[in-house]
């Protein structure tokens, strides 16, 4: 019996080795298995791949293999799921998705690996109605259907806009998402005869609600001396519906019914042409001449603006005739057929600044006035003593000019250029010369010469601020 017992525990011992010994083998299979290179079938993108690995679970894999995984990949299995028993990773890499919508111009981008159309504009709170125009890469949107795979997505959804039409059909409100109102008019329907009238072009692009009227044309038949013109106008006069067509009522035609009338009801419209002939006998209006001052023409230059014209008085007879029969003969009387047209000429008011070569170096001028220049000096002054001073406060010297008092009190100060003189600044009154325009030339009792002659006087630069536009 003890031996027994004996055997029963060696046996038993024997099956418990046994047992750790295949538990190892086994766990030493599973170590190979994960930890030699094993392929795995990888669909990135759509795109199938082969991954060799001895990572242990499907992210550690993918990251091996060189892929940078984003929080908004689809990675099917999961990411930290063991590669046991695993044979095929699918990988959707998230891309931008950009949304315009219009006429807003709102865009939202999000980034999603998805590629249901719908629910990535739902992701952006936009849920398209069947009146709205949805594109995806310049293609247009198909529901229920996945997207194609692509770098990003970039959609546009054109929303419908309300266009309210005015028509003598009565009023109608559509929605559409055209991209102008021809085409919406189209897609709902609406045909046109080219004379139709709408309040807005056909052109105009549907980027807000709006209100478009239809005027319907109307047939009309047009009656001349030996014409007559069949034809359809949504015209709202007489006037407008014969233009149309290209005929103008000149001078004294006449269209029945009249051209500020609107269309009659019959759409019959006859125009009278209208012609007078007249005996003339005319005499001449003359014209007046007035000045303006011209900021368009030189300083002390005038030029004409408007060249004046002679009137015309006519007296006439008169004989009217419609459609080349004479209905009438009038003796008028004598009225003016053309008023005179005043000349005006435009006195200079706009300064030039020139330059000019002298012996004393380049001057600057912005004026140029023939004056009678004589001179004078503090004893030479043509009274019984010498005066030293001037009205500027100057001493009486070369370089100092003396004017009357009208050009002191509007040039004091203005520097000035005398060829034979030199420059020089008014600075002194003086009597002047009656009649013309005069300046006296400031010497020292030293270096006085005489001077009585006509010479040009140059106003130098820079050109003041106030201006006599007219000298005095």
């Amino acid at each position: 019996m003890k031996e027994f017992k004996n055997s029963v525990r060696i046996s038993g011992m024997k099956k418990k080795h046994m047992i750790l010994s295949g538990g190892l083998i086994t766990l030493i299979a599973l170590i190979l298995i994960l930890t030699l290179p094993r392929s795995i079938g990888v669909i990135l993108n759509g795109e199938a791949q082969t991954l060799k690995t001895r990572a242990w679970t499907v992210q550690a894999a993918l990251e091996n293999g060189g892929l940078t995984l984003n929080p908004q990949d689809f990675i099917q299995p999961a990411p930290d799921k063991s590669l046991l028993g695993v044979d095929q990773i699918v990988v959707d890499q998230a891309r931008p998705v950009y949304i315009e919508e219009f006429p807003s111009g709102q865009v939202t981008l999000i980034y999603s690996a998805s590629r249901d159309g719908e629910q990535l504009l739902a992701s952006a709170g936009i849920t398209p109605t069947e009146e709205d125009k949805v594109q995806v890469n310049g293609q247009l949107f198909k529901t229920n259907q996945p997207l194609p795979y692509a770098p990003e997505y970039r959609f546009e959804v054109k929303h419908a806009v309300v266009i309210t039409i005015d028509s003598p059909e009565g009023i109608e409100t559509i929605q559409s998402s055209a991209d102008s109102l021809g085409d919406a008019l189209q897609n709902a329907g609406y045909e046109f005869h080219p004379a139709d009238r709408l309040d807005l072009p056909l052109e105009t692009v549907l980027d807000q609600d709006l209100t478009v009227t239809i005027q319907r044309a109307l047939p009309i038949t047009i009656t001349l001396k030996d014409q007559t013109i069949p034809s359809f106008s949504a015209a709202d006069t007489v006037g407008e519906a014969l233009a149309e067509v290209g005929i103008s009522l000149q001078n004294l035609d006449y269209s029945i019914p009249a051209e500020t009338d609107p269309l009659p009801t019959d759409g019959n419209i006859r125009v009278v042409r209208v012609r007078e002939e007249a005996t003339l006998t005319q005499t001449s209006i003359p014209y007046t001449s007035e000045y303006i001052q011209s900021d368009q023409v030189e300083l002390d230059k005038t030029e004409i603006v408007q060249p004046g014209e002679f009137g015309v008085e006519v007296t006439r007879t008169l004989v009217r005739y419609e459609d080349g029969q004479e209905v009438k003969r009038v003796d008028d009387t004598t009225w003016v057929a053309k008023q005179p047209q005043n000349q005006v000429t435009g006195r200079g008011t706009k300064p030039v600044v020139k330059t000019m070569e002298t012996p004393d170096g380049t001057i600057e001028y912005w004026r140029a006035v023939t004056v009678h220049a004589t001179s004078y000096s503090p004893c030479r002054s043509g009274v019984d003593r010498c005066y030293y001073g001037t009205s500027s406060g100057l001493p009486v010297q070369r370089g100092v000019i003396g004017v009357t008092r009208t050009w002191y009190n509007l040039m004091v100060g203005q520097q000035v250029y005398v060829p034979g003189y030199g420059k020089g600044i008014i600075a002194d009154i003086g009597g002047g010369i009656p009649g013309e325009y005069w300046i006296d030339l400031g010497f020292t009792d030293d270096d006085f010469e005489p001077w009585s002659s006509w010479t040009t006087m140059y106003f130098l630069t820079p050109v003041p601020d106030y201006i006599p536009w007219i000298l005095p």
